[in-house]
């Protein structure tokens, strides 16, 4: 998993962090590293909206700032992409990219 917010390099997943994101029954729920988030998801066509708001844990893991970046990515309206094991989600904010 990799993010890259508008205007800046891409960023790999820290070193020992762990980034999940599942979706289910209209729902959507993620793993950034040692804090969860969930929220209402839904797609029509190609754009995926995540929220409006995002409920998440508030443990201080070692990496708030991948973190804090990567669920601004993640809220939102985002162009959805999948291409064989591939999930890219694009918007104005950035590029989330999943591999599974």
């Amino acid at each position: 998993m990799s993010i890259q917010p508008a205007g800046q390099a891409e960023q790999a997943v820290p070193s020992g962090a762990r980034y999940v994101l599942t979706f289910s029954d209209g729902r959507l729920s993620t793993r950034a590293d040692c804090n969860l988030c969930g929220g209402a998801f839904g797609l029509s066509g190609q754009t995926l909206t995540a929220g409006p708001a995002l409920a998440c844990t508030k443990a201080a893991c070692p990496t708030m700032a991948f973190e804090s970046q990567y669920t601004i990515l993640l809220s939102g309206e985002s162009t959805v992409t999948l291409t064989g094991n591939s999930l890219v989600l694009s918007s104005a904010r950035g590029v989330l990219r999943f591999s599974r």
